[in-house]
């Protein structure tokens, strides 16, 4: 029987979280275009080399800190109704854009569209996983019996970008602070599951 050596030092879970919390506050600050693996290891008091055993690139770093925030906010709900499951990711969703994470994560969705790498990871980290939760909130309530009709796949895909959407769209055009149209979007949203 063989038996493999370890590979280098174990990694300390401490470092991960202080490089993720790093990489959010650049983001936060400076965008896409100072966001460097250079400028997070300095910010989080680490070694690019350690950063660089854990992301080979600065687009798999910003995938690391999309699940960060996608995982930790995302996941879990079950309120025991539709409405109240749209209303808690939608609560969820805000809480995401207003917290620190909000200009970061925006930052990140709006450089995809020119770095193909960086859309496949988040596609992969952010669309997926707001697909996965909504898709699961929908089947449970197909079967408690409030959906007359079950939704498609296509169905949900297509809500999931307006999920998404909205919080870019916002983002850009409507100012800090202005009317919050939580409300009108719940009942969007659960009109079009309804009707799917």
């Amino acid at each position: 029987m063989t038996t493999h050596a370890a590979q280098g030092r174990p990694k300390d879970p401490r470092v991960d979280a202080a490089l993720i919390t790093a990489a959010i506050e650049v983001l936060t600050e400076s965008g896409w275009a100072s966001f460097t693996t250079t400028a997070v290891a300095k910010r989080a008091g680490a070694s690019t080399a350690s950063l660089y055993r854990r992301w080979p690139s600065k687009q798999a770093l910003a995938g690391a800190v999309a699940r960060h925030i996608a995982q930790a906010e995302l996941t879990g709900i079950d309120t025991g109704t539709l409405e109240g499951d749209v209303r808690e990711l939608l609560a969820r969703k805000r809480k995401i854009l207003e917290a620190a994470t909000g200009p970061a994560l925006l930052s990140l969705m709006g450089q995809a569209a020119h770095d193909p790498e960086l859309r496949r990871i988040l596609h992969d980290d952010v669309y997926l996983a707001v697909r996965g939760e909504l898709g699961a909130l929908i089947d449970r309530a197909t079967g408690r019996g409030e959906l007359a009709n079950a939704v498609c796949s296509a169905q949900v895909d297509v809500l999931t970008l307006v999920l998404i959407g909205t919080a870019l769209a916002r983002s850009v055009f409507v100012e800090t602070g202005a009317h919050d149209a939580g409300e009108a979007e719940l009942r969007l949203l659960l009109a079009a599951i309804s009707l799917a």
